[in-house]
């Protein structure tokens, strides 16, 4: 590659009087003036900083390294390219890095002379005592570097006239974000590269939205030299003479003086960091200004949406992504400008994006080398790698395929206390947008719920917090309405920042997380340790029940937030999207206020009226006479759901079997669901196989989900995937022609879409319920009269026991495999009683013959896989338990019923089986299964092997269940976030309560001696292979969970 001096001194040839930056006048009084510097003034300054380096330290060595920091002027690129000439390799650190930081590039790159601006000669100075032998020497001023200067034989170096593609030419840095910042060696190869980039092929009818950036006439550029930013910028000026504006060094930079300069010396476009735009934007005349550019152009960090939607109206607006390691991956320019906040890569840019384990929503950006990589800047940097992982998490445009939106780095991701995990670029960037907000910082590491830290903009620092919140309000309740609940912030989670701290910012202006964190350490601790998230505090003790239905519904308010305009008295929270998480909140509130509430009163009670009525009345008027029985609500939802008017004629007799079937298979994306589809995809009777979820990117959601559990790939041939819901019309598919050819095409429905919530009321429940009616209407309207299969719980049956006698004998009770509509039999819990709801709708549907056949299967307890991979649900009972009991050191040294358990990949082959050998056998009668492990194992057999495999690091001792669940119950009404973290079951204390109480109910016989209760499982041991070949849980499938779980 040919050197950039001698670029330079070709360039003071051929074109000495073309522009090659216009730099502020130094010397201007009372305002800014622009003045041009030429390719031959260029020349000059760059060989006076070179003499100028020789004669103060001496020519550079091999590969010897000269640090430069200075104020952001033209003296950057004089210094740059003067080391470059005395033989040096430049190093740039950031004025804004700590000593620390400052030191530890020193002593890694091994830099003993440091050149530095008058401004930044203390600081620099300071670092000798720690470094011995270090050399600090100011630099001439500008106007000094600019004058005349004639190269003397002596100490004027000529300079190299070429570098190697793998030399390095510059040396920048990382940020420092999670630590020291890392010198990156740029190669010559990147320069090379660069020079060639508007070459770089693009599909048919686009542009390269570089070629837009480099080519344009002049870039008013906000970008500092010390960073990958504005170095692109001089390789600009340099390789393709298109010349840049620069701000004054000497003043800070601010909007009004962008747009000043915008104004006086009418660049074609601006280059910034997103927050120097949006302060922009916030001026009276800075969309007007903006106008007249061509284009916008921003990268570093997102860009608030309210400000990027506002400028697309009035200029393009193009976005650009890069970092110091990749220089930058060459995007296209996008055909409609509302998709200002997308990227579309260049196939030359080798970017692929995977979907990332946390969330398969979200997908990193990987640069994969391709065979001849001529435009990947990465790999001139790493050419020992194939692949150049960028951290970066995007999301997919919901309509246009191939479109990524930038949402965060995967070192952004907050992990709460109870696991869930909150990306939270997006909902910063909403906050961003209000004018009076310098920048917002969402906070919740480790704790129960997620927070806010905002940084009042500079006219706001002394403002009334409260009032300053109730401005502000409106964009945290827009930014809540994207977030699912557990990550939405409430009032009382949010704080303001200090003037006297501001945020910490990188070089590119955007905010350094881990440093603010640690900035605000004590503050954010603070905040957790009040009264967590409540509401302000009250006495409700005494009070008159209109001011306790007031605080009960305020409490509501703060806890459904942005969903509380939908709010009346008489509105069921739970179908206003609250959850298990808001229903703890809600009665931790109401709980400081002294009334009496934990979370089972809200699911009891989810109205305004209802709980307002609970927490006030005594107890024991807070069961009325005449409340609604929960058989009344069961019979009422079915009734809703079941208006199948009567067909003129009967139904179709059994038809014989398909010789290949074909499933709509609808939940195939979760644990059972990926089970089921590697099932179905290996029986030979199946033919096609549609899936219907809920996400968008379900295919790749899917092959994650089958690569995690070596499953194998999916083939398109065989799986087609489906966006949509069972609740919406037409399953909510996007085109209709895909509704009517899934009702064409189909054999069996395998329902397996539904909620596992234990915690949330049966109304909860309401809308997948309504999908079940979708469903049964589905199958009426096909031709082929698909068989349903519907994944229901031994829950919907699980209150048998006490609705039926108990034998006075004593012997075991055994729950059968007939369908029975009785709405007593469900569990007391909305989750069973909704499987309950949804197969008495299958019934009556099957009764009105307006389908011809269904399966229930009550499923047991899943456990995680017996012989696949895939680990068992951190979140679900049995880990919590395990989880707890490692905190607790008390492990329960029996369980109120048996171990029944089947392995999840075990149960997703019976289901299969019986979806097949139940096909159309019946028109008239429910086929019911028990999917239980039909050899019951005592909770006993496993204890040993569980403390044993805990004993290299805990003792942990048996107590009865009893006992170990009174232990919860007297944590969990003071319990902390990280109590919360480390004693998982304390989220889960009313499902354990429940079995202790159902244990209770089975008491009786001898001298109350507790009957065993068992499920039938002969019918599917009859039908399904995989029933029959069933073993009991044994201690090497438990040490396989805990090895998984490693708790």
């Amino acid at each position: 590659m040919l050197s950039p001096t001698v670029l330079v001194d070709r360039l003071a040839v051929d074109k000495p009087n073309d522009v090659w930056v216009k730099s502020p006048v130094t010397s201007f009084q009372g305002g800014t003036g622009w003045e041009d510097i030429t390719f031959s003034l260029l020349k000059n300054a760059v060989d006076a900083t070179s003499d100028f380096i020789v004669r103060q330290l001496g020519p550079g060595e091999p590969d010897e390294v000269l640090a430069y920091m200075g104020i952001n002027d033209v003296r950057y690129p004089f210094v740059i390219l003067g080391a470059l000439k005395a033989g040096y390799k430049p190093l740039c650190p950031s004025p804004r890095n700590s000593k620390e930081g400052n030191l530890a590039l020193l002593k890694t790159t091994k830099c003993s002379k440091f050149l530095c601006s008058e401004e930044f000669f203390p600081p620099i100075a300071k670092l000798s005592p720690s470094m011995p032998g270090l050399q600090v020497v100011q630099v001439p001023t500008v106007d000094e570097l600019l004058m005349p200067f004639t190269p003397t034989s002596t100490t004027t170096p000529t300079g190299r006239v070429s570098f190697a593609d793998h030399e390095t030419i510059i040396i920048l840095h990382t940020s420092g974000t999670t630590g020291l910042p890392k010198p990156i060696h740029i190669k010559a190869g990147v320069f090379s590269t660069f020079e060639t980039i508007t070459s770089i092929p693009t599909p048919p009818g686009r542009t390269s939205t570089h070629c837009s950036l480099l080519l344009t006439r002049l870039v008013l550029s906000v970008t500092p030299f010390f960073h990958i930013f504005g170095i692109n910028f001089l390789l600009r000026s340099l390789h393709y003479q298109k010349p840049i504006v620069l701000l004054p060094a000497d003043k800070p930079p601010t909007a009004e003086l962008i747009l000043e300069c915008i104004i006086k010396t009418k660049p074609s476009a601006l280059a910034s960091a997103p927050s120097m735009i949006e302060d922009v934007c916030r001026l009276p005349a800075g969309l007007s200004v903006l106008s007249t550019l061509d284009f916008v152009f921003y990268g570093g960090a997102p860009l608030a949406e309210a400000c990027g939607n506002q400028i697309s109206e009035v200029t393009s607006l193009y976005n650009g992504i890069g970092s110091t390691e990749a220089f930058f991956m060459p995007t296209l320019l996008l055909k409609d400008p509302k998709d200002w906040q997308y990227f579309e890569w260049n196939p030359e840019a080798g970017v692929v994006l995977e979907p990332t384990e946390e969330n398969p929503n979200l997908a990193e950006a990987v640069i994969k080398r391709r065979p001849d990589g001529k435009y990947q800047f990465a790999f001139w940097n790493f050419p020992e790698l194939q692949e150049w992982r960028t951290h970066d998490l995007f999301e997919e445009h919901p309509t246009k395929k191939g479109l990524w939106k930038f949402v965060g780095r995967l070192d952004d991701i907050i992990v709460l206390s109870n696991g869930e995990k909150v990306n939270p670029v997006a909902f910063e960037k909403v906050i961003d947008g209000h004018p009076w907000v310098q920048g917002a910082l969402m906070i919740g590491v480790g704790h129960f719920q997620a927070g806010l830290l905002i940084e009042p903009s500079k006219d706001h620092q002394g403002d009334d917090k409260e009032e300053f919140i109730d401005k502000i309000w409106p964009l945290i309740e827009e930014a809540n309405a994207e977030y699912p609940a557990y990550a939405r912030v409430w009032r009382s989670t949010v704080m303001l920042a200090k003037p006297e701290k501001p945020f910490k910012r990188a070089s590119k202006g955007s905010m350094m997380r881990r440093a603010t964190y640690k900035l605000y350490e004590a503050e954010i601790e603070k905040l957790y340790k009040a009264q967590e998230m409540a509401v302000e505090e009250s006495d409700a003790a005494g009070q008159s029940n209109a001011d306790v239905q007031e605080l009960v519904r305020k409490a509501i308010r703060s806890v459904l937030g942005s969903r509380a305009a939908k709010l009346t008295d008489d509105a069921n929270i739970f179908q206003l999207g609250a959850d298990s998480l808001q229903a703890l909140q809600l009665s931790r509130i109401l709980t400081s206020s002294r009334l009496k509430c934990n979370a089972k009163t809200v699911y009891d009670n989810p109205t305004v009226s209802q709980l307002a009525k609970a927490v006030s009345a005594p107890e024991k008027d807070q069961h009325p006479e005449n409340a609604v029985s929960r058989e009344e609500r069961m019979s009422a939802m079915i009734y809703r759901h079941s208006r199948f008017p009567k067909l003129a004629s009967p139904p179709s007799p059994p038809k014989s079997p398909p010789a290949a079937f074909n499933v709509l298979l609808i939940g195939s994306t979760g644990s059972l669901g990926s089970y089921l589809l590697k099932e179905l995809l290996d029986t030979p009777e199946i033919s096609q196989i549609y899936c219907l979820n809920r996400s968008v990117n379900a295919r790749e959601r899917q092959q994650k989900s089958f690569d995690d559990r070596s499953l194998g790939s999916i083939p398109p041939s065989q799986v087609q995937f489906f966006t949509g819901e069972t609740s919406a019309p037409n399953f909510g598919l996007e085109f209709p022609h895909d509704f009517a050819s899934l009702q064409q095409q189909t054999d069996i429905i395998i329902m397996n879409a539904w909620p596992v919530n234990f915690n949330s009321p049966l109304e909860a429940f309401e809308p997948v319920i309504a999908g079940t009616k979708q469903c049964a209407d589905f199958s009426s309207a096909s031709p082929r009269k698909p068989h349903i299969v519907f994944i229901s719980s031994i829950a919907s049956i699980l209150n048998w026991a006490t609705v039926r006698h108990i034998p006075e004998d004593g012997s075991e009770i055994v729950i059968g495999e007939d369908w029975d509509p009785d709405n007593s039999l469900p569990a007391k819990q909305g989750y069973g009683e909704s499987k309950h709801v949804a197969a008495s709708i299958l019934s009556n549907a099957l009764n009105a013959g307006h389908i011809n056949s269904v399966a229930v299967l009550r499923v047991g307890q899943l456990a995680g896989a017996a012989e696949k991979s895939g680990v068992w649900n951190r979140q679900e009972w049995l880990p919590s338990l395990l989880k707890t009991s490692t905190t607790t050191l008390h492990l329960p040294s029996s369980l109120p019923s048996p171990i029944d358990w089947v392995p999840t990949d075990l149960a997703a082959r019976a289901v299969v089986d019986l979806a097949l050998s139940s096909y159309h056998r019946s028109t008239t009668t429910v086929q019911t299964f028990n999917i239980v492990n039909p050899h019951m194992v005592p909770w006993s057999f496993l204890v040993p092997g569980i403390q044993e495999f805990y004993s290299p690091t805990r003792k942990i001792e048996t107590v009865p269940y009893a006992d170990w669940v009174e232990e919860l119950k007297r944590i969990s009404p003071t319990a902390t976030d990280q109590q919360i973290q480390q004693m998982p079951a304390l989220k889960l204390l009313d499902f354990f309560e429940g079995l202790n109480e159902a244990a209770a109910a089975s008491t009786g016989g001898e001298e109350g001696k507790q009957v065993e209760v068992r499920f039938a499982t002969g019918h599917a041991v009859a039908k399904s292979k995989a029933m029959a070949g069933l073993g009991g849980i044994n201690g090497r499938m438990m040490r396989k969970w805990m090895e998984e779980w490693a708790f």
